[in-house]
């Protein structure tokens, strides 16, 4: 059987070094492929490195920088692939990665979505055991989880398997679907577009899987790490998203309780934000809150378009959905961890060692 043509899809901002390191990795790749890179309009030489060292490149400038979301949907469209390949620019490919996730498409027409086994890589570039990702959950307020997150990788996440989102660094799907369910929501900029994507081909009734057998090797946080992006700004935006993806993919009759329970554990957030000094984060879930508002014209008008296409009903999604809310085990294990002097792997989220 012959393979489907593959376009892979690279969104960058100023990721002139990255590409150096891991685009040779994705040029590797067998099987057809094209490979299209979008750039955010870069101000440190990116699109001349590209056109200099990887001709075979297809190279898309933006005037402006539109995020991950709308500078994906830009590379879809010049795109020839019966397969779309988004991938973000700080990803190192084993060999075969193309290969193994574009199987399961033919395998299984109701297949929408397949990603992969992700493990960390350090600024070095020394490869670690360390699982970054193995797919992701989400609990009922759309609070992501990463399958297998911190754990030394021995094997016990590589049954292939169905996850209910990829993230949006290495996640393949189905041209004709992406754009039967309208791509990415441009709004969002970025962080928590992936989850509001897979949600959407999951309201189709199409499945998302993970082939461990495909790795890749990530380095956490290259470009979203920066001054450009304090952690209030990426708090922001993922409470704004989070919040607009529920507004949008639930019923009704979903969001008539999930809803107020989401606003609780917001206002919950916050004031333990507050109480520890974080004003700026304590700020950031008020502040999507208030974004909301403002745009509840034009998310009514997307929740009209989504639910006049949904197949699956929310009996479905909440069945592949985390119990009970994942910030609050979070939190807890935040607690318990650092009650025992020691650094718990959630300080990044709770600020416990910056305050920005």
């Amino acid at each position: 059987m012959m393979q489907p043509l593959v376009s892979i899809v690279i969104v960058t901002w100023n990721g002139r070094e990255l590409l150096r390191r891991f685009l040779p990795s994705v040029l590797a790749q067998d099987g057809p492929r094209e490979i299209i890179l979008v750039d955010n309009a870069s101000t440190d030489g990116t699109p001349e490195f590209v056109r200099d060292n990887f001709p075979e490149v297809q190279l898309i400038r933006n005037a402006r920088n539109d995020g991950t979301a709308e500078g994906s949907n830009v590379g879809a469209r010049v795109a020839h692939g019966d397969l779309l390949f988004f991938l973000s620019n700080d990803m190192e490919l084993e060999p075969g990665v193309v290969r193994r996730l574009s199987s399961h498409f033919a395998a299984d027409p109701m297949v929408g979505v397949c990603t992969l086994k992700m493990r960390r890589i350090t600024a070095e570039g020394h490869r670690l055991d360390l699982l970054d990702s193995v797919g992701g959950d989400v609990d009922v307020f759309g609070m992501p989880h990463a399958r297998g997150i911190h754990e030394t990788d021995h094997g016990q996440w590589d049954t292939p398997q169905e996850v209910f989102f990829s993230f949006g660094g290495a996640l393949m799907i189905r041209r004709t679907l992406f754009e039967q369910i309208g791509g990415y929501d441009a709004a969002y900029f970025t962080l928590a577009d992936d989850i509001d994507l897979c949600w959407r081909v999951r309201l189709l009734g199409y499945r998302v899987l993970v082939e461990p057998a495909a790795v890749l090797y990530h380095r956490v946080s290259a470009t979203l790490d920066t001054p450009a992006f304090p952690r209030s700004f990426r708090r922001f935006l993922s409470e704004r998203n989070t919040l607009r993806t529920l507004l949008k993919n639930y019923s009704m009759l979903a969001l008539l309780w999930v809803l107020p329970l989401d606003l609780f554990l917001v206002v919950c957030e916050s004031l333990f934000f507050l109480l520890c000094g974080h004003v700026r984060l304590a700020c950031a879930s008020p502040r999507a809150v208030a974004w909301n508002i403002r745009h509840i014209g034009e998310t009514l008008a997307e929740r009209r378009r989504i639910q006049s296409m949904r197949k699956a009903g929310d009996d479905e999604i909440l069945r592949h959905m985390l119990k009970g809310s994942q910030k609050l085990r979070m939190l807890w294990h935040y607690f318990r961890v650092r009650a025992g002097g020691q650094k718990s792997e959630w300080d990044g989220y709770f600020g416990a060692e910056r305050r920005r």
